[in-house]
């Protein structure tokens, strides 16, 4: 169902409920499972970029896309379309990412090593259609992003690399802009001192 992610599409278009949106879930609705196959192609490569860029690694963020829209279908006769369907989307991934990365602190992995190995495939095989200084950047992203909490992680992912606003980051979260400014500020702390050492430049 899910494949590499492409380029980064108009962001706005997935938190703004449109008219493309409304009407495939009234389709899929009343069991049109082609209308329902068109709303997954029509998020699946944001979804899965943004549960990579949570968790860190390929298999864990097709396996988190793969439950997103499993959801999805099971919740069509609740979902209210007006609201956007990405906003959705967005929360729910954040949710099955943050959880995904508590299991992870719980039962970490046995060998540093095999963290390395599968995180460095999976970069290259979600990459491999991106030009490589794009591919070199978020590689070198992706350990400074380790030093965050899941919270401060999904804040600045959303904001910073999505390019959400702040009232969308608030409801993938489920909590206040002020909350989200917070954790913001913290991981963008977090973030330069990592990069500069603390004390370093701004």
């Amino acid at each position: 169902m899910v494949g590499a992610p492409a380029a980064i599409p108009d962001m706005l278009a997935l938190v703004v409920a449109t008219t493309e949106d409304l009407g495939l879930v009234e389709r899929a609705r009343a069991g049109d499972d082609a209308a329902f196959g068109e709303l997954v192609s029509e998020h699946e490569k944001t979804v899965l970029r943004t549960a990579w860029r949570l968790v860190g690694n390929a298999e864990d963020a097709r396996d988190i896309a793969q439950e997103v829209f499993l959801r999805l279908h099971r919740t069509l006769g609740r979902l209210d379309p007006k609201r956007g369907v990405g906003a959705w989307l967005y929360r729910v991934t954040v949710n099955l990412a943050l959880t995904a990365l508590r299991k992870r602190k719980r039962h970490p992995e046995s060998s540093l090593e095999n963290i390395v190995r599968r995180a460095a495939g999976g970069i290259e095989r979600l990459e491999q259609e991106r030009r490589t200084d794009a591919a070199d950047a978020r590689r070198l992203l992706a350990p400074v992003l380790e030093k965050l909490t899941g919270k401060e992680r999904a804040a600045v992912i959303l904001r910073d690399l999505e390019g959400l606003d702040m009232k969308a980051v608030a409801h993938a979260l489920g909590c206040r802009q002020v909350t989200v400014r917070s954790y913001l500020s913290r991981g963008r702390l977090k973030m330069r001192n990592a990069v500069t050492g603390p004390g370093g430049p701004p």
